[in-house]
């Protein structure tokens, strides 16, 4: 079972609603980081250098933007060699890094 339908799970069981919630944001943003890590990450380690970094953001390295860091819980994207920050990061990318096919 995934971690977004255990967290799932256990917001259904939970009385208070306000901890519900909370817990069901945290499974959002599990669900956010579990696509990407299913359905793009193999994408963009055909075609760019992606690391991990010690706070869970992915760092794509391209040739016209420079270092880009994804944050897929957030979903939010920085371009560092603008200072610039993108949301919704996951669509920038697929639109902008990826080639259409």
């Amino acid at each position: 079972m995934k971690k977004s339908e255990e967290l799932r799970l256990e917001a259904s069981m939970e009385d208070s609603d306000s901890k519900a919630f909370g817990i069901l944001c945290k499974s959002l943003r599990a669900k956010r980081s579990e696509k990407f890590l299913e359905d793009w990450l193999p994408v963009l380690q055909q075609i760019y250098p992606v690391t991990l970094r010690d706070n869970g953001s992915f760092s794509i390295t391209t040739s016209k933007y420079g270092i880009i860091d994804y944050f897929p819980k957030a979903n939010n994207l920085l371009i560092r060699s603008k200072n610039m920050w993108k949301k919704p990061g996951l669509r920038w990318i697929v639109k902008n890094i990826i080639p259409n096919e």
